[in-house]
C-alpha cells in the first residue's frame, strides 16, 4: 500500500476513532497526514485499560493514530483559524468530525470551505442526520439501530459488542468518500464536501438482519453466536481444550462434518437433513454434535475439518490471533516501541504477478 497516495495531504481534524482511522489508512497509503488537535489533546488517550502504563501514549490513542504528523492549534483562536487556513491551501484531504455548532466559529462552514479552496475534498463525520448536535457515541449508535438488541444470549441483556464497531464501519464509509471525492476532483476539477453518519453506518450495515425484518415483519431476537437462517452456523463445538465455531452452509459440508465428528446417522435423520429443518430443530442438533465433539482437542478438531472441506474455526483470544504465524508481519507495525494493527486488508497485486510465494 505504501505509496499508491504518495504526495496527498491530509489536514485530521477528527478525534476518537472513526475519523482518525481514516487518517491512518491513508498514512498508510503514503499520504502525508497532519493530526490537529486541540490544547487538551485527543481525549482517547485518556482511555487506559485497567493496569496500561500511564508514561505512554494510550493504545487506544495509538490504534488510530500512527504514521501521522500531529500539531497542537486552538481553532477557537483567530491564530489557531488563520494557521490552519494556509494549511488548506496545499491540503488535498480534509477529515473531521466537528459539531455543527463549532463549525462556524473555527471557520469550517462547508460553503466557507468550498469557496477558499474549491480543490479539497472535504469529509466530515456525524452522528447523525436528523440531529445535528446529537452527541452520539458508538454504543449509543449499536444500541439505536439495533445491534445491542440482537447482540448476546437470550436469557441475558442486551449487550454492545466488544469493539466500536459502528465508528470502524463509519470510518470505511469516510474512506470511500474520500476516494470518490479525489476521483470526482480527477474528472471534474474540484472536490466536494461529503458526510457520514455513524447513525447511517450502521443501518446500512444491518445487511441481512435488517431485510429479514423489512421483509418478514419479524425482529431479529438474541441468538448468541447461532445464524438465523443456517445451521450449524455459528453454533460451537465444546472440545476438551476449548472451542470450535462451525459454519456449515450447505449439505454436501454437513455430511462432511457428520463424517468427522462419526455421527454419519444424523444425515438420514428426518429433523437434519435440510437447512431448514436443521435451523427448526437446532438446540437438540447442537446437543448431538457436541456430544461427538468433547473427546476432540480444539486444534485437532479444526484441522480435522479443515481437509474434510468443513469450514469451521478455533475459537482463539486475542492474543492467540495475532500470534498466529505470519500475522505480525502481515498485519502489525510498529512505530516506536509501540505495536499496532494495521488499518487496512489491502494488498496490492500489480496486473499479471503475484503477491509474494502464494499462489495465484
Amino acid at each position: 500500500m505504501k505509496g499508491l497516495l504518495s504526495g496527498l495531504k491530509v489536514v485530521d481534524l477528527s478525534s476518537v476513532l472513526a475519523g482518525p482511522l481514516t487518517g491512518s489508512f491513508l498514512a498508510e497509503c503514503g499520504a502525508r497526514v497532519l493530526k490537529v488537535e486541540s490544547p487538551a489533546g485527543d481525549v482517547t488517550n485518556t482511555w487506559r485499560a485497567s493496569g496500561e502504563p500511564l508514561d505512554r501514549t494510550s493504545a487506544y490513542y495509538a490504534s488510530a493514530n500512527t504514521g501521522k504528523e500531529v500539531h497542537v492549534a486552538d481553532l477557537k483562536t483567530a491564530e489557531g483559524r488563520s494557521w490552519l487556513d494556509h494549511e488548506l491551501t496545499d491540503a488535498d484531504v480534509l477529515l473531521q468530525n466537528m459539531k455543527w455548532s463549532d463549525l462556524e466559529r473555527m471557520g469550517l462552514m462547508p460553503d466557507r470551505l468550498q469557496t477558499r479552496f474549491p480543490h479539497l475534498v472535504n469529509v466530515r463525520l456525524i452522528g447523525s442526520e436528523f440531529d445535528n448536535d446529537r452527541l452520539a457515541y458508538d454504543v449509543v449508535i449499536q444500541a439505536e439501530t439495533g445491534f445491542m438488541s440482537m447482540n448476546g444470549h437470550p436469557d441475558r441483556p442486551p449487550s454492545r459488542m466488544p469493539v466500536a464497531l459502528m465508528d470502524i464501519l463509519a470510518s470505511h464509509h469516510m474512506r470511500a468518500a474520500v476516494l470518490g471525492g479525489l476521483y470526482h476532483r480527477q474528472k471534474h476539477g474540484e472536490g466536494w464536501y461529503a458526510e457520514v453518519s455513524l447513525l447511517g453506518a450502521g443501518l446500512t450495515s444491518l445487511a441481512n438482519q435488517g431485510t429479514n425484518a423489512l421483509i418478514n415483519g419479524l425482529t431479529p431476537q438474541r441468538q448468541g453466536s447461532a445464524h438465523p437462517n443456517i445451521a450449524p452456523y455459528g453454533d460451537l463445538l465444546t472440545c476438551s481444550d476449548g472451542e470450535v465455531v462451525l459454519a456449515v452452509g450447505s449439505n454436501g459440508q454437513f455430511s462432511g462434518l457428520c463424517r468427522v465428528l462419526g455421527c454419519e446417522s444424523l444425515v438420514t435423520d428426518p429433523r437434519f437433513e435440510t437447512n431448514p429443518a436443521r435451523v427448526e430443530h437446532r438446540k437438540i442438533l447442537a446437543e448431538k454434535l457436541n456430544e461427538a465433539a468433547k473427546a476432540w482437542g480444539r486444534d485437532d478438531l479444526r484441522s480435522a475439518l479443515h481437509h474434510a472441506r468443513v469450514p469451521a474455526g478455533a475459537v482463539f483470544n486475542v492474543l492467540e490471533a495475532l500470534h498466529q504465524p505470519g500475522i505480525r508481519d502481515a498485519y502489525v507495525v510498529s512505530e516506536g516501541d509501540l505495536p499496532r494493527l494495521k488499518t487496512s486488508a489491502i494488498q496490492v497485486q500489480a496486473s499479471g504477478t503475484s503477491l509474494g510465494n502464494r499462489p495465484r
